[in-house]
């Protein structure tokens, strides 16, 4: 694919507008943004994003907390890219778009993004996320319809998404989505794989990590903010009403070490 660069950072809270020579892809990973290209504007939430072809001017702000990737490819191309990839990027780039990514996408996204902070001045690890991640993006935009093919239930590919997302709260519309199938297809297969209903599998994967982090000697309070409960107390009750024991004295009967 085209040579390109990438990067993870916040977006401030101030506005700024601009437009530059090179096209840009955006990712929010994290928190909520404004975005408008061109005095087309929206709203940008965990998971979607938008194409900036290059000189289209743009506005953009942070809303809190927030961490965006970014993708800049030169306009014109470096000497290394082919002719046939640069019609491929220049079709993706031919107007200015927003999108939302699909699960297995995000958890793509969060794990390119991780290898950019762990190694930031690695320009080499740069254009390689920024490449996979846009090819990835323009599978995506391009076949939206045979997206919908799928229609299996892949529980080992579930279960790395949950993995992903246990700490926030994750909605049974999204592991549908993630599967490609409707809620009430996902729930009825779901169940018949598995003999429990998505929700309860949700809770148990929460103990589970919950009982992994007891063991390791986090606090209560903060076991239950990483396992996505909506308060220690949540935490509490479900965890006593599943296992017969409060997270506390579970904590202090299984030391990991």
């Amino acid at each position: 694919m085209t040579e390109s660069d990438s990067d993870v950072f916040s977006l401030p809270d101030e506005a700024d507008t601009h437009d530059h020579d090179y096209h840009q892809l955006v990712v929010v990973l994290d928190g909520h943004t404004d975005f408008d290209i061109q005095g087309n504007s929206k709203q940008l939430h965990t998971g979607e994003g938008c194409i900036v072809p290059s000189s289209d001017g743009h506005a953009f702000a942070g809303l809190g907390d927030n961490r965006i990737m970014v993708v800049n490819l030169p306009i014109p191309p470096q000497k290394s890219i082919t002719d046939q990839e640069y019609e491929i990027v220049s079709r993706l780039f031919d107007r200015a778009a927003y999108f939302q990514l699909n699960p297995r996408l995000q958890i793509l996204a969060s794990a390119l993004s991780g290898e950019l902070e762990q190694y930031p001045d690695d320009p080499m690890l740069a254009r390689a996320c920024g490449n996979t991640l846009l090819s990835s993006i323009r599978h995506q935009i391009d076949n939206k319809e045979v997206r919908l093919r799928g229609n299996q239930l892949d529980i080992d590919k579930l279960d790395q998404f949950i993995e992903l997302n246990l700490s926030r709260r994750v909605h049974i519309d999204q592991l549908a989505n993630f599967c490609f199938l409707s809620v009430s297809q996902f729930h009825e297969r779901f169940k018949e794989r598995t003999g429990i209903t998505p929700h309860q599998y949700l809770i148990r994967k929460r103990i589970e990590r919950a009982q992994s982090l007891l063991s390791d000697g986090f606090p209560p309070i903060q076991v239950a903010e990483m396992c996505g409960f909506s308060s220690q107390s949540a935490m509490t009750n479900l965890f006593t009403q599943t296992l017969g024991i409060t997270p506390l004295r579970y904590q202090k009967q299984h030391p990991k070490y």
